[in-house]
């Protein structure tokens, strides 16, 4: 997986906007599972759509071991 950290610095210096999921907001998965379909459905690269998936396996677990709540 790409560095989130550079990849933010990178949308700071072009300008371009981003956003960010946190495993403690009750609403990342839902987000994140949309955003699976999408990619399923638009996206050939199989190590992306490998990616995407890692990160809903990481906030399932995190979702089964910590309370989620209220974005902040």
């Amino acid at each position: 997986m790409k560095n989130p950290i550079q990849m933010i610095k990178q949308c700071n210096e072009k300008d371009e906007p981003y956003f960010l999921l946190r495993g403690q907001d009750i609403c990342a998965l839902p987000a994140i599972e949309a955003y699976y379909k999408a990619i399923k459905q638009n996206v050939k690269d199989p190590y992306f759509i490998e990616e995407i998936e890692e990160i809903m396996k990481d906030f399932r677990a995190y979702l089964a071991e910590q309370q989620t709540h209220i974005p902040d």
